[in-house]
């Protein structure tokens, strides 16, 4: 999949929508020519009536005019609507089209670049925020689409055809008509433009009022089990009612807007209709003329007042569209260089080359020169307490973050030379929290490797000691597991992860604290699992239950972002004034206690 940059997608919503529409051009062409058409036949629908109130008249006052003409004149009404009406209804068909395609190349572009943000820009931000943002960007490229194309461009050929047959009528009114819209048009733009900054505004409220809500629902477990619905209520509700202020002031805002529109439409409209009757009642303008700028006026009048109210919803998806862009196209801060080539696996050794690293300029360094060596098919444990730097080290190998300093290396490969996708696909992670989607188990395991048959999932299933569990449920291995797995337990989840790992089989396995969270006998099961899973890999076993370590090739003991010790379990324990021996003495349950000289 070719990877989407930052200076590939515009960040302006003007330009963003015609990056999004470009390649249906032709079809907004057509759909242009039928808004024209519509506007032609309005405009003609006037002319018409002219034609038949002239005739009529002459008909009636002994004219030379036949009843005939009369008759062909009243049938070219009827003629000239339908004609209207079926432009209309094709440019719907044309936009309805448009829409639902543009939506969803919308829809997918996004998120294709959503996808590509680094973990940090997600742990920053509400999932459910984001989200929204996709979907209102989709929605508005839409609408603004529909909105420019036929409302915007049928205003401006309504003004165009109008004032075309108002000069072949008079061309004193012509003059008058163009000046009037020269002052009108402008007045409606100034008017609104504020209109920008309370939607742009109202749109960023929103979004974290939705945020807030969907951070709440998520959850509901802890509100619940802390009692603190009241709370969260009281906490809510002071978002709202910002909310609803910046919605009332915007409200407000667009009704003095259509206000100000509709007091000049009417003074603009009201100038033209009187002085056409000035000109017909001094007899320089038939009654027909009189008619039919007294229907172009109050069409295009009409059309200005639509544009208006039009002008302000077009306004608020604007601002909207300009917050989402703002927030999501942004740079990616991980990304393959440009000649990052696919790792090439052959033992699966890991260097880390005096790599110093740290979360932001202000904080202070997590590592500082780190260096050292997991050969290939080496099993390495990894202890040390809270904040020693665990964690970090494995985002690190994941290239989550980059490192300021120095580099990591895969079998001579420094992991910035090659794709970031070639290195995550090469190594394989059971975390402490395993994280399912709201999807079948089968498909759980499934999403370690797409193409492994029914036979493949269901023998790592075995290995992972969990399907004779999945054989009891009703629906088996098409058995839904809940939103993050919930309708399942701890172990349950892990041993899942654990069959995930196996079934993706890669070289390089990280094990998060991946049996910290279970009972003894879960931890048992994913245990046996695990031995199984790291046979013939490079394997980083992050753990604060030692036990769990004793049988790693070598364990290094981190403290403040150093190796301060480096060795086996047996060997460790000889020091027995070294931390791994402290830690082991005060182990309480297999899990290491936190201590003041820790």
């Amino acid at each position: 999949m070719k990877k989407i940059k930052a200076t590939d997608i515009p960040t302006t919503p003007f330009a963003f929508v015609w990056f999004s529409i470009k390649e249906y051009r032709k079809l907004f062409l057509i759909a242009l020519t039928f808004v024209f058409l519509q506007q032609l036949f309005n405009g003609l629908y006037s002319v018409v009536f002219k034609g038949f109130v002239d005739n009529a008249s002459l008909y009636t006052d002994g004219g030379n005019v036949s009843l005939k003409i009369v008759f062909l004149w009243i049938l070219a009404i009827p003629i000239i609507r339908i004609l209207s009406v079926s432009s209309v209804r094709a440019s719907s068909f044309v936009f309805n089209f448009l829409t639902v395609h543009i939506r969803t190349k919308v829809s997918k572009i996004i998120f294709e670049y959503l996808s590509l943000h680094s973990l940090s820009y997600f742990n920053d931000r509400f999932s459910g925020a984001l989200s929204n943002r996709v979907n209102t960007l989709s929605s508005n490229v839409s609408r603004i689409s529909f909105q420019g194309t036929s409302l915007l461009m049928g205003f401006i050929l309504n003004f165009i055809v109008s004032s075309t047959i108002i000069f072949s009528a008079n061309k004193t009114l012509f003059l008058a008509f163009i000046g009037g819209s020269v002052i009108l048009v402008p007045i409606n733009y100034l008017v609104t433009k504020r209109q920008l900054v309370l939607s742009s505004e109202l749109a960023k409220i929103l979004a974290k009022l939705r945020g807030d809500i969907i951070d709440v629902i998520t959850n509901i477990a802890s509100v619940q089990a802390y009692a603190r619905r009241a709370f969260e209520i009281d906490r809510l509700d002071k978002a709202i009612v910002e909310y609803r202020e910046a919605d009332v002031k915007s409200d407000n805002f667009r009704e003095w807007v259509l206000l100000t529109n509709n007091l000049f439409a009417g003074l603009f409209s009201g100038g033209i209709i009187l002085w056409a009757f000035s000109f017909w009642a001094n007899g320089d303008m038939t009654t027909g003329s009189l008619v039919m700028i007294i229907t172009l006026t109050g069409g295009f009048i009409n059309s200005l007042t639509n544009i208006g109210q039009n002008l302000n919803n077009f306004m608020e998806v604007y601002g909207e569209m300009g917050e989402g862009l703002s927030e999501i196209i942004v740079p990616h801060t991980i990304t393959d260089n440009l000649l990052a080539k696919k790792l090439d696996i052959k033992d699966g050794s890991v260097r880390f080359d005096e790599v110093s690293f740290s979360y932001s300029d202000e904080n202070e360094k997590i590592f500082e020169e780190l260096k050292f060596e997991v050969k290939g098919g080496e099993k390495v444990g990894i202890v040390g307490t809270s904040g020693a730097g665990k964690t970090t080290l494995i985002k690190l190998l994941l290239r989550q973050y980059d490192v300021l300093d120095g580099g990591i290396k895969i079998d001579d490969q420094d992991i910035r030379d090659i794709t970031i996708d070639s290195l995550r696909e090469n190594i394989s992670i059971v975390p402490q929290e395993p994280m399912l989607f709201h999807r079948t188990i089968r498909e759980n395991i499934m999403y370690g490797n797409l193409d492994a048959t029914e036979e493949e999932m269901m023998e790592v299933a075995k290995k992972s000691q969990i399907h004779d569990f999945i054989e009891t449920l009703p629906l088996k291995y098409d058995t839904l597991v809940g939103e993050r797995g919930v309708k399942l337990s701890v172990g349950q989840r892990q041993r899942i992860a654990t069959a995930r790992a196996f079934l993706k089989n890669a070289p390089i396995l990280i094990l998060d604290e991946a049996t910290s969270a279970l009972d003894s006998e879960s931890e048992v099961a994913v245990q046996k699992a695990l031995e199984l899973l790291m046979e013939g890999k490079t394997v980083f076993a992050i753990a604060h239950r030692l036990s769990t370590l004793r049988d790693m090739d070598r364990i290094l003991v981190f403290k403040d972002g150093k190796i301060i010790e480096d060795g086996t379990h047996r060997s460790l324990l000889r020091n027995k004034e070294g931390a791994y021996s402290s830690f082991w003495n005060h182990q309480a349950g297999g899990f290491i206690v936190e201590t003041k000289n820790s």
